[in-house]
Protein backbone atom coordinates (compact mmCIF):
# COMPACT_ATOMS: atom_id res chain seq x y z
CA UNK A 1 0.00 0.00 0.00
CA UNK A 2 1.35 3.41 -0.99
CA UNK A 3 1.46 6.11 1.61
CA UNK A 4 -0.01 9.50 0.86
CA UNK A 5 3.47 11.10 0.89
CA UNK A 6 4.71 8.62 -1.73
CA UNK A 7 1.63 9.17 -3.89
CA UNK A 8 2.22 12.94 -3.81
CA UNK A 9 5.85 12.43 -4.84
CA UNK A 10 4.80 10.21 -7.74
CA UNK A 11 2.22 12.77 -8.88
CA UNK A 12 4.81 15.59 -8.74
CA UNK A 13 7.33 13.53 -10.72
CA UNK A 14 4.67 12.62 -13.30
CA UNK A 15 3.59 16.26 -13.64
CA UNK A 16 7.21 17.36 -14.12
CA UNK A 17 7.76 14.68 -16.75
CA UNK A 18 4.65 15.72 -18.67
CA UNK A 19 5.63 19.40 -18.46
CA UNK A 20 9.17 18.67 -19.61
CA UNK A 21 7.90 16.57 -22.49
CA UNK A 22 5.43 19.17 -23.70
CA UNK A 23 7.95 22.01 -23.45
CA UNK A 24 10.51 19.93 -25.34
CA UNK A 25 7.98 19.29 -28.10
CA UNK A 26 7.07 22.97 -28.20
CA UNK A 27 10.71 23.91 -28.77
CA UNK A 28 11.21 21.57 -31.72
CA UNK A 29 10.83 23.48 -34.95
CA UNK A 30 11.99 22.45 -38.40
CA UNK A 31 14.55 24.91 -39.74
CA UNK A 32 13.60 26.93 -42.78
CA UNK A 33 14.84 25.42 -46.05
CA UNK A 34 18.09 26.76 -47.44
CA UNK A 35 17.56 28.57 -50.78
CA UNK A 36 20.59 28.04 -53.00
CA UNK A 37 21.51 28.94 -56.57
CA UNK A 38 23.25 25.57 -56.94
CA UNK A 39 24.26 22.77 -54.60
CA UNK A 40 27.80 22.65 -53.33
CA UNK A 41 29.29 22.59 -49.89
CA UNK A 42 31.98 21.65 -47.40
CA UNK A 43 31.58 18.96 -44.73
CA UNK A 44 33.85 19.26 -41.67
CA UNK A 45 34.12 18.06 -38.09
CA UNK A 46 33.79 20.34 -35.06
CA UNK A 47 37.45 21.43 -35.37
CA UNK A 48 37.19 22.27 -39.06
CA UNK A 49 38.90 19.14 -40.36
CA UNK A 50 37.43 17.96 -43.67
CA UNK A 51 35.32 14.80 -43.58
CA UNK A 52 36.12 12.74 -46.66
CA UNK A 53 34.05 10.10 -48.44
CA UNK A 54 30.79 11.17 -46.77
CA UNK A 55 27.62 10.23 -48.66
CA UNK A 56 25.72 13.30 -49.91
CA UNK A 57 22.20 12.57 -51.14
CA UNK A 58 19.28 14.65 -52.38
CA UNK A 59 15.89 13.03 -51.79
CA UNK A 60 12.33 13.73 -52.90
CA UNK A 61 9.40 11.75 -51.50
CA UNK A 62 11.84 9.67 -49.40
CA UNK A 63 13.65 8.47 -52.55
CA UNK A 64 17.26 9.28 -53.45
CA UNK A 65 17.37 11.38 -56.64
CA UNK A 66 21.02 12.53 -56.76
CA UNK A 67 24.08 11.46 -54.80
CA UNK A 68 27.81 12.06 -54.56
CA UNK A 69 30.58 11.88 -51.95
CA UNK A 70 32.78 14.47 -50.32
CA UNK A 71 36.31 14.70 -51.69
CA UNK A 72 39.66 14.84 -49.85
CA UNK A 73 38.99 18.42 -48.80
CA UNK A 74 35.44 17.65 -47.58
CA UNK A 75 33.85 19.39 -50.58
CA UNK A 76 30.83 18.19 -52.50
CA UNK A 77 28.81 19.41 -55.47
CA UNK A 78 25.79 18.16 -57.37
CA UNK A 79 25.49 19.95 -60.70
CA UNK A 80 22.43 20.72 -62.84
CA UNK A 81 19.94 20.37 -59.98
CA UNK A 82 16.77 22.38 -59.55
CA UNK A 83 13.87 21.91 -57.14
CA UNK A 84 13.01 21.19 -53.52
CA UNK A 85 14.91 18.35 -51.85
CA UNK A 86 15.99 16.90 -48.53
CA UNK A 87 19.78 16.96 -48.27
CA UNK A 88 21.42 14.13 -46.32
CA UNK A 89 25.11 14.13 -45.49
CA UNK A 90 26.20 10.96 -43.75
CA UNK A 91 29.54 9.56 -42.61
CA UNK A 92 29.92 6.79 -40.04
CA UNK A 93 31.17 8.24 -36.75
CA UNK A 94 29.47 11.64 -37.24
CA UNK A 95 25.96 12.98 -36.82
CA UNK A 96 23.79 12.74 -39.92
CA UNK A 97 22.87 16.08 -41.45
CA UNK A 98 19.29 16.27 -42.71
CA UNK A 99 18.14 19.65 -44.09
CA UNK A 100 15.61 20.87 -46.62
CA UNK A 101 17.06 22.79 -49.56
CA UNK A 102 15.56 24.60 -52.53
CA UNK A 103 17.99 24.74 -55.43
CA UNK A 104 18.00 26.62 -58.72
CA UNK A 105 15.23 28.66 -60.30
CA UNK A 106 12.83 28.32 -57.36
CA UNK A 107 15.51 29.72 -55.04
CA UNK A 108 16.40 32.88 -56.97
CA UNK A 109 14.15 35.25 -55.02
CA UNK A 110 15.17 33.81 -51.64
CA UNK A 111 18.86 33.26 -52.34
CA UNK A 112 20.84 32.53 -49.13
CA UNK A 113 24.19 31.67 -50.63
CA UNK A 114 25.95 29.45 -53.07
CA UNK A 115 27.87 27.19 -50.67
CA UNK A 116 26.76 25.24 -47.61
CA UNK A 117 29.23 24.94 -44.75
CA UNK A 118 28.35 21.90 -42.64
CA UNK A 119 29.81 21.00 -39.24
CA UNK A 120 29.03 17.46 -38.08
CA UNK A 121 28.65 16.60 -34.43
CA UNK A 122 29.90 13.39 -32.82
CA UNK A 123 28.42 10.12 -34.06
CA UNK A 124 26.20 9.38 -31.08
CA UNK A 125 24.58 12.76 -31.56
CA UNK A 126 21.47 13.39 -33.64
CA UNK A 127 20.99 15.92 -36.43
CA UNK A 128 20.52 18.76 -33.92
CA UNK A 129 24.25 18.54 -33.13
CA UNK A 130 25.18 19.46 -36.66
CA UNK A 131 25.40 23.05 -37.84
CA UNK A 132 24.76 24.32 -41.36
CA UNK A 133 25.78 27.78 -42.55
CA UNK A 134 25.58 29.68 -45.83
CA UNK A 135 28.20 32.13 -44.59
CA UNK A 136 31.91 31.23 -44.55
CA UNK A 137 32.40 33.83 -41.80
CA UNK A 138 29.81 32.22 -39.51
CA UNK A 139 31.27 28.78 -40.26
CA UNK A 140 34.77 30.00 -39.32
CA UNK A 141 33.37 31.63 -36.16
CA UNK A 142 31.72 28.37 -35.08
CA UNK A 143 34.94 26.43 -35.67
CA UNK A 144 36.91 28.97 -33.59
CA UNK A 145 34.36 28.60 -30.76
CA UNK A 146 34.58 24.80 -30.99
CA UNK A 147 38.37 24.80 -30.63
CA UNK A 148 38.32 27.39 -27.84
CA UNK A 149 39.35 30.54 -29.73
CA UNK A 150 36.96 33.42 -29.22
CA UNK A 151 38.53 35.98 -31.56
Amino acid sequence: MLRRNNIEKILVIAALAVAAGSSARAQVAAPEPYHLSHLRGVFADEKGNPITDAAVTLEQNDRPIYSTETDRSGKFEIKHVSGRYWLHVDKRGYSIVHREVIVGVEAVTYFHGDTLYVIAGPGACSDDCSQVFTSKGKFDQAIRRNVGHTN
